[in-house]
């Protein structure tokens, strides 16, 4: 029987096929908001609902409504959220305005609160002028916390230094100078600068250090540190003829610069002023805790001020601010 073989032709694949080929599209369908999705923009909404209510208020001073709000407040961004919360909550459209809009609110707020309790001490003292200062301090609500954050910087500060610091610098210093009388006792042979650049301020925590028999070793400076000529207002030049800065240790407090932009310039004019060893203490924020204060973002901008960064520190506790240590190279 013959056989017959039928061969069929190769296909030519140097020319596109005759018959289309069909593009495939894949459709992502809508996601569907998980659990840390769901929180965060709850924590968002009850933020943003506290903001209204604090705008709604005709004064920042002290009382029922706003300590209320703000305790609130407080008690919500103090949280450890996780990095997958925190990161989630900061990628929700809104927050960073809104945050924008509530740290000076919270800076106004903190204002009028130190203000009524530096007044307050003043009115006690006069009424009781042999109470002991640490009775005293300790009617402020967040003196606990005070305590807490002066140990955790001062044991950083001891980890750099060879001897304990014999002049230190707080710039931002406001009516309530809670953080240098705190160091008056961990560092008894230290001189405190007290600088800032509201006169009423410091006015109210001269007058407060001279009743709690400290005046002797607590230095008041007006200057806004931003600044490098001198005001309409009369204030100093920076650096000049100004004792704090020939400081060991220089305190940079959270509400001075309300964003990591804002702080470097003033670190700029401040550093410049130094002398060089000079450690620099900043005091800013993690996580959530950024919603009350602003954060410095570390970043190779400090260095080319001429800083070097030698620890950054996050309490996870109740104490709501981070610690940056930086020294003048």
């Amino acid at each position: 029987m013959a056989t017959t073989t039928t061969q069929t032709p190769t296909p030519d694949l140097s020319k596109p096929p005759t018959t289309p080929v069909k593009t495939l599209t894949t459709v992502t369908p809508p996601g569907t908001p998980n659990a840390t999705s769901t929180a965060a923009h709850q924590l968002v909404s009850e933020i943003r609902d506290i903001h209204d209510a604090l705008c709604e208020l005709t004064s920042l001073a002290p009382a029922p409504r706003i300590n209320a709000l703000l305790t609130r407040l407080v008690d919500l961004c103090v949280v450890p959220y996780s990095v997958d919360f925190t990161t989630r909550f900061f990628q929700i459209s809104g927050v960073e305005v809104l945050c924008e809009k509530l740290r000076p609110i919270c800076s106004a707020a903190e204002g009028e609160l130190e203000k009524h309790w530096a007044q307050r001490m003043i009115d006690e003292l006069d009424t009781n002028p042999h109470t002991p200062a640490t009775t005293i301090l300790q009617t402020f609500p967040y003196y606990t916390n005070y305590i807490d954050l002066s140990r955790l910087e001062a044991s950083i500060i001891n980890s750099f230094i060879d001897t304990p610091p014999t002049s230190i610098a707080f710039l931002g210093s406001g009516p309530l100078p809670l953080t240098s009388l705190c160091f008056l006792s961990r560092y008894p042979y230290a001189t405190l600068h007290n600088v800032d650049r509201d006169a009423t301020a410091l006015a109210l925590s001269s007058a407060l250090c001279t009743k709690l028999g400290v005046a002797a070793r607590m230095k008041f400076e007006r200057e806004d540190v931003s600044l490098e000529v001198e005001g309409q207002d009369g204030g100093n030049v920076v650096g000049v003829g100004a004792k704090w800065t020939q400081a060991q240790v220089v305190f940079l407090a959270a509400l001075v610069g309300m964003d990591t932009q804002t702080k470097l310039g003033i670190l700029r004019d401040v550093v410049g002023k130094l002398r060089k060893g000079t450690l620099v203490v900043v005091r800013s924020a993690w996580g959530v805790r950024g919603v009350l204060y602003p954060i410095l973002t570390l970043s190779e901008d400090l260095q080319a001020l001429g800083l070097e960064v030698l620890a950054e520190v996050h309490p996870w506790t109740k104490v709501v601010n981070s610690v940056v240590v930086l020294r003048v190279k």
